[in-house]
Protein backbone atom coordinates (compact mmCIF):
# COMPACT_ATOMS: atom_id res chain seq x y z
CA UNK A 1 0.00 0.00 0.00
CA UNK A 2 1.02 3.20 -1.16
CA UNK A 3 1.95 5.52 1.91
CA UNK A 4 -0.18 8.89 2.06
CA UNK A 5 1.76 11.79 0.99
CA UNK A 6 1.68 14.26 3.78
CA UNK A 7 1.43 17.04 2.86
CA UNK A 8 -1.76 16.12 0.69
CA UNK A 9 -2.84 14.35 4.26
CA UNK A 10 -2.45 17.95 6.07
CA UNK A 11 -4.12 20.32 3.50
CA UNK A 12 -7.57 17.44 3.78
CA UNK A 13 -7.31 17.61 7.80
CA UNK A 14 -7.48 21.32 7.68
CA UNK A 15 -10.33 20.97 5.19
CA UNK A 16 -12.11 18.72 6.96
CA UNK A 17 -11.67 20.54 9.82
CA UNK A 18 -13.05 24.08 8.23
CA UNK A 19 -15.38 22.08 6.70
CA UNK A 20 -17.23 20.84 10.01
CA UNK A 21 -16.44 24.43 11.81
CA UNK A 22 -18.63 25.91 9.21
CA UNK A 23 -21.44 23.06 9.47
CA UNK A 24 -21.14 23.02 13.14
CA UNK A 25 -22.54 26.94 12.70
CA UNK A 26 -24.96 25.85 10.27
CA UNK A 27 -26.35 23.21 12.19
CA UNK A 28 -26.77 25.94 15.48
CA UNK A 29 -28.27 28.51 13.41
CA UNK A 30 -30.49 26.32 12.43
CA UNK A 31 -31.34 25.33 16.27
CA UNK A 32 -31.43 28.89 17.31
CA UNK A 33 -33.93 29.97 14.81
CA UNK A 34 -36.30 27.04 15.24
CA UNK A 35 -36.10 27.96 19.07
CA UNK A 36 -36.87 31.29 18.05
CA UNK A 37 -40.26 30.27 16.05
CA UNK A 38 -41.22 28.07 18.83
CA UNK A 39 -40.84 31.48 21.12
CA UNK A 40 -43.35 33.07 18.57
CA UNK A 41 -45.59 30.59 19.68
CA UNK A 42 -45.35 30.50 23.01
CA UNK A 43 -46.01 33.93 23.20
CA UNK A 44 -49.41 33.94 21.13
CA UNK A 45 -48.27 34.07 18.14
CA UNK A 46 -50.29 31.64 15.41
CA UNK A 47 -49.00 29.42 13.04
CA UNK A 48 -50.35 31.17 10.03
CA UNK A 49 -49.20 35.18 11.33
CA UNK A 50 -45.26 33.37 11.83
CA UNK A 51 -45.56 31.12 8.52
CA UNK A 52 -46.79 34.34 6.99
CA UNK A 53 -44.65 37.07 8.48
CA UNK A 54 -41.09 34.44 7.62
CA UNK A 55 -42.15 33.42 4.58
CA UNK A 56 -42.69 29.71 5.81
CA UNK A 57 -45.31 27.60 5.04
CA UNK A 58 -47.91 26.80 7.39
CA UNK A 59 -46.81 23.11 7.58
CA UNK A 60 -43.37 23.92 8.08
CA UNK A 61 -44.10 25.76 10.67
CA UNK A 62 -45.99 22.86 12.73
CA UNK A 63 -43.15 20.92 12.12
CA UNK A 64 -40.80 23.52 13.78
CA UNK A 65 -43.31 23.98 16.76
CA UNK A 66 -43.82 20.06 17.43
CA UNK A 67 -40.53 19.85 17.40
CA UNK A 68 -40.59 17.48 14.51
CA UNK A 69 -37.26 19.40 12.86
CA UNK A 70 -34.50 16.04 13.60
CA UNK A 71 -31.74 14.51 12.26
CA UNK A 72 -33.73 11.69 11.45
CA UNK A 73 -35.28 13.82 8.52
CA UNK A 74 -32.34 15.82 7.85
CA UNK A 75 -29.80 13.32 7.40
CA UNK A 76 -27.21 12.19 10.22
CA UNK A 77 -23.14 13.20 10.37
CA UNK A 78 -20.47 11.14 12.10
CA UNK A 79 -20.07 11.25 15.54
CA UNK A 80 -19.99 13.94 17.60
CA UNK A 81 -20.10 15.94 14.38
CA UNK A 82 -22.38 18.85 14.01
CA UNK A 83 -25.90 17.68 13.14
CA UNK A 84 -25.50 15.43 16.92
CA UNK A 85 -24.99 18.73 18.00
CA UNK A 86 -27.82 20.39 16.66
CA UNK A 87 -30.23 16.98 17.55
CA UNK A 88 -28.41 17.43 21.05
CA UNK A 89 -29.95 21.58 21.35
CA UNK A 90 -32.97 20.15 20.12
CA UNK A 91 -33.28 18.60 23.31
CA UNK A 92 -32.10 21.17 25.50
CA UNK A 93 -34.76 22.47 28.51
CA UNK A 94 -35.80 26.13 28.35
CA UNK A 95 -32.98 26.54 31.25
CA UNK A 96 -30.57 25.02 29.24
CA UNK A 97 -31.36 27.38 26.55
CA UNK A 98 -31.10 30.30 28.62
CA UNK A 99 -27.74 29.30 30.18
CA UNK A 100 -26.63 29.46 26.84
CA UNK A 101 -28.58 32.93 25.87
CA UNK A 102 -27.10 34.13 29.13
CA UNK A 103 -23.48 32.87 28.09
CA UNK A 104 -23.36 34.77 25.02
CA UNK A 105 -25.01 38.15 26.26
CA UNK A 106 -22.11 37.93 29.07
CA UNK A 107 -19.30 37.03 26.38
CA UNK A 108 -21.06 40.45 24.13
CA UNK A 109 -21.36 42.71 27.29
CA UNK A 110 -17.89 41.91 28.04
CA UNK A 111 -16.10 42.67 24.86
CA UNK A 112 -15.48 39.02 24.08
CA UNK A 113 -15.49 37.66 20.65
CA UNK A 114 -16.43 34.05 21.24
CA UNK A 115 -18.66 32.18 23.90
CA UNK A 116 -16.34 30.32 25.56
CA UNK A 117 -16.43 27.28 28.91
CA UNK A 118 -16.09 30.45 31.10
CA UNK A 119 -19.11 32.37 29.64
CA UNK A 120 -20.89 29.01 29.97
CA UNK A 121 -19.92 29.05 33.11
CA UNK A 122 -21.35 32.54 34.29
CA UNK A 123 -24.45 31.91 32.27
CA UNK A 124 -25.22 28.55 34.66
CA UNK A 125 -24.38 30.42 37.43
CA UNK A 126 -27.03 33.74 35.99
CA UNK A 127 -29.79 31.18 35.20
CA UNK A 128 -29.71 29.70 39.24
CA UNK A 129 -31.58 26.54 37.85
CA UNK A 130 -33.03 25.08 40.68
CA UNK A 131 -31.53 21.91 39.83
CA UNK A 132 -27.76 23.57 40.47
CA UNK A 133 -28.38 26.61 41.90
CA UNK A 134 -27.49 25.50 45.58
CA UNK A 135 -24.31 23.46 44.82
CA UNK A 136 -23.30 26.30 42.55
CA UNK A 137 -23.59 28.64 45.64
CA UNK A 138 -22.46 26.45 48.33
CA UNK A 139 -19.09 26.34 46.41
CA UNK A 140 -19.23 29.89 46.35
CA UNK A 141 -19.90 29.97 42.64
CA UNK A 142 -21.62 33.54 42.57
CA UNK A 143 -22.08 35.81 39.13
CA UNK A 144 -19.57 38.59 40.98
CA UNK A 145 -17.29 36.05 41.80
CA UNK A 146 -17.33 34.24 38.15
CA UNK A 147 -17.71 37.25 36.30
CA UNK A 148 -14.65 38.86 37.81
CA UNK A 149 -12.64 35.61 36.89
CA UNK A 150 -13.67 35.55 33.43
CA UNK A 151 -12.68 38.92 33.05
CA UNK A 152 -9.10 37.99 34.76
CA UNK A 153 -8.94 35.21 32.31
CA UNK A 154 -9.93 36.35 29.01
CA UNK A 155 -9.23 40.07 28.87
CA UNK A 156 -9.26 42.05 26.08
CA UNK A 157 -10.54 39.82 22.82
CA UNK A 158 -11.61 42.64 19.82
CA UNK A 159 -10.49 39.49 17.12
CA UNK A 160 -13.84 38.82 15.51
CA UNK A 161 -14.55 35.22 14.25
CA UNK A 162 -16.85 33.44 11.94
CA UNK A 163 -18.03 30.47 14.83
CA UNK A 164 -19.55 32.12 17.94
CA UNK A 165 -18.73 29.50 20.53
CA UNK A 166 -14.94 28.16 21.16
CA UNK A 167 -14.18 24.59 20.71
CA UNK A 168 -13.95 23.64 24.52
CA UNK A 169 -17.25 25.15 24.76
CA UNK A 170 -18.80 23.17 21.43
CA UNK A 171 -17.24 19.68 23.62
CA UNK A 172 -18.76 21.18 26.85
CA UNK A 173 -22.33 21.13 25.17
CA UNK A 174 -21.56 17.99 23.55
CA UNK A 175 -20.84 16.30 27.28
CA UNK A 176 -23.91 17.61 28.09
CA UNK A 177 -25.62 15.23 25.87
CA UNK A 178 -23.37 12.38 26.52
CA UNK A 179 -23.87 13.02 30.20
CA UNK A 180 -27.20 12.88 29.66
CA UNK A 181 -27.26 9.58 27.97
CA UNK A 182 -24.90 8.02 30.78
CA UNK A 183 -27.86 8.96 33.24
CA UNK A 184 -30.68 7.66 31.37
CA UNK A 185 -31.74 11.31 30.70
CA UNK A 186 -34.06 11.98 27.34
CA UNK A 187 -33.35 16.11 27.95
CA UNK A 188 -30.58 18.38 28.66
CA UNK A 189 -30.56 19.99 31.43
CA UNK A 190 -28.84 22.67 33.53
CA UNK A 191 -27.42 19.82 35.39
CA UNK A 192 -26.17 18.14 32.30
CA UNK A 193 -24.70 21.34 31.47
CA UNK A 194 -22.55 21.69 34.18
CA UNK A 195 -21.14 17.93 34.49
CA UNK A 196 -20.12 18.57 30.73
CA UNK A 197 -17.93 21.91 31.68
CA UNK A 198 -16.80 19.77 34.57
CA UNK A 199 -15.54 16.46 32.44
CA UNK A 200 -13.00 18.73 30.71
CA UNK A 201 -10.42 19.67 33.44
CA UNK A 202 -8.18 21.57 31.11
CA UNK A 203 -11.16 24.35 30.17
CA UNK A 204 -11.29 27.78 31.69
CA UNK A 205 -14.95 26.92 33.31
CA UNK A 206 -12.72 24.53 35.14
CA UNK A 207 -9.66 26.89 36.10
CA UNK A 208 -12.14 29.82 37.75
CA UNK A 209 -14.05 26.40 39.39
CA UNK A 210 -10.83 25.79 40.89
CA UNK A 211 -9.36 29.32 41.91
CA UNK A 212 -12.17 30.44 43.65
CA UNK A 213 -11.60 27.70 45.82
CA UNK A 214 -14.08 25.07 44.56
CA UNK A 215 -13.30 21.39 44.40
CA UNK A 216 -14.47 20.53 40.78
CA UNK A 217 -14.32 16.75 41.97
CA UNK A 218 -17.16 17.40 44.66
CA UNK A 219 -18.87 19.54 42.50
CA UNK A 220 -19.55 16.66 40.30
CA UNK A 221 -20.27 14.27 43.58
CA UNK A 222 -22.59 17.19 44.79
CA UNK A 223 -24.63 17.41 41.56
CA UNK A 224 -25.12 13.19 41.54
CA UNK A 225 -26.00 13.74 44.85
CA UNK A 226 -28.59 16.08 44.87
CA UNK A 227 -30.33 14.64 41.34
CA UNK A 228 -29.90 11.17 43.61
CA UNK A 229 -31.96 13.02 46.47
Amino acid sequence: MTPLDPALLTEARTTRDRFLELQHGLETARADYNHAVRRLHAAGGSLREIAEDLGLSHQRVHQIVEGGDTPSQRGRGGRGGPRRFAWAFERFTRRARQIVVLAQEESEALGHSRVGTEHLLLGLVRAEDEAVAPVLVEAGLTADAVRAKVKELVGDDPVRRRSPFTRAAKRTLDSALREARDLGDNYIGAEHVLLGLLSNGRSGAVAIVSSLGADPDALRAAVLASRAA
